[in-house]
């Protein structure tokens, strides 16, 4: 009696465990397909993307793409440095620069990383003025990539983004490692200028400023810089002649300051020239008031009171 109820009891637990190891079976073989089903769709994803990049559909591609993208993050993995990289160049030439950044920003920590990665980031970063980014961009294309297409623009946008955020003491240590054809593009030198009146190198800065204006005779920041050093020296070394002649009212230190009125009258006609080239492009009252001062000492009351009611 005890053997036939043991008996139907193992029978019990063994039937049970047919029937989990049954179940069992049949939820790895679920997970199975449901395995090799998702990878078919990844695959069918990737391809599908391929296919239409290869072809240059790039509106088509980069939907596949996000398609991939968004497959591979909803299995809780990451897809491919590469995915990630075409991703974010289409997205940039189709004009989603917001996705543009975030993939490229994943592609760049890949080893799909290269040249157009920090090409287009730059270019990305600028569009939506972020210039601290831009420049960290600038940076990595500039010391990664010295052989690359695109260097000789990247090396120049760098030196002004540089000038842009006042970083001087780099933009000036970077001039002399641009092309060439650095010293005939106006604009650089234009921030080169700049760089030399920050950094407090006046006699570079003049240099440069008369070379700009060889190139472009109305450069605003050119002119200004030029119009003020001649009036500057002007009005210095009449300050200083005229002391000396009224500590020593002799016949010598009367020739001197004659002589020195010739310098004087030489600089004010400079600066007159470049302020009348400034105010025609400018009109703003510190400028009229500067034509006011060297009207008036060449006692032009006429032109003189023209810009000194302009220069309230």
């Amino acid at each position: 009696m005890l053997f036939t109820q043991t008996e139907k009891y193992l029978n019990t637990i063994q039937s049970v465990n047919m029937k989990s190891y049954t179940l069992f079976s049949l939820l790895l073989t679920f997970v199975f397909f449901a395995s090799c089903s998702s990878l078919r769709s990844l695959d069918e994803l990737s391809e599908s993307a391929e296919s239409a990049y290869k072809a240059g559909n790039q509106e088509e591609a980069f939907e596949a793409y996000n398609r991939l993208i968004s497959a591979h993050r909803n299995h809780g993995r990451e897809p491919d440095g590469q995915v990630y990289q075409r991703a974010g160049l289409l997205a940039f030439e189709l004009n989603e620069t917001a996705k543009a950044i975030e993939y490229l920003e994943l592609a760049r920590h890949s080893q799909a990383v290269d040249d157009k990665t920090y090409l287009t980031l730059a270019k990305a970063y600028r569009e939506i003025d972020n210039l601290s980014r831009e420049i960290t961009m600038l940076e990595q294309y500039v010391g990664g990539y010295p052989h690359g297409p695109d260097f000789q623009d990247m090396q120049r946008r760098y030196f002004q983004t540089l000038v842009e955020s006042l970083n001087y003491q780099q933009a000036y240590a970077l001039w002399p490692q641009l092309s060439a054809e650095a010293g005939s593009d106006e604009a650089l030198l234009t921030a080169y200028l700049q760089t030399l009146q920050a950094l407090g190198h006046e006699r570079q800065a003049t240099l440069k400023a008369e070379e700009i204006l060889s190139l472009n005779r109305n450069n605003i920041k050119a002119l200004d810089w030029l119009a003020k050093r001649h009036f500057r020296q002007a009005d210095e070394l009449y300050r200083r002649e005229m002391q000396a002649y009224e500590q020593n009212r002799t016949h010598r230190q009367y020739a001197q300051l004659l002589e020195a009125l010739e310098v004087i009258n030489t600089d004010l006609r400079i600066a007159l020239d470049y302020f009348k080239r400034l105010y025609a492009q400018d009109p703003r009252s510190e400028y009229a008031r500067y034509l006011a001062n060297i009207y008036e000492r060449f006692q032009d009351d006429e032109n003189a009171r023209y810009y000194r009611r302009r220069a309230p």
